[in-house]
């Protein structure tokens, strides 16, 4: 599958998603995964590379779409950009 968004990630990105006060650390670390993977990833996929329990990560993506940094695509996921402060999720 090709990666729908080519872009390289600019550490200032990473750095606005790693310091959203409202997002747990496993939350953080699946954005991150998803963000710098060259493909989109499924669940299972997600929950095997970061050695987690596939229920756990189900919530966590929920919660990353919730706030608009994922959103899933033919049944994978893909990261999105966090949103610049002061803009509403």
């Amino acid at each position: 599958m090709t990666r729908l968004h080519s872009e390289p990630v600019a550490s200032e990105e990473i750095y606005k998603a790693l310091s959203t006060a409202d997002l747990v650390h496993s939350a953080k670390v699946v954005w991150v995964l998803l963000r710098i993977s060259s493909d989109p990833l499924s669940q299972k996929a997600i929950a095997e590379a970061i050695h987690m329990d596939v229920n756990t990560v189900a919530r966590l993506v929920r919660v990353l779409e919730s706030n608009g940094m994922a959103r899933k695509v033919h049944g994978v996921w893909l990261a999105e950009s966090p949103a610049p402060k002061g803009e509403g999720r």
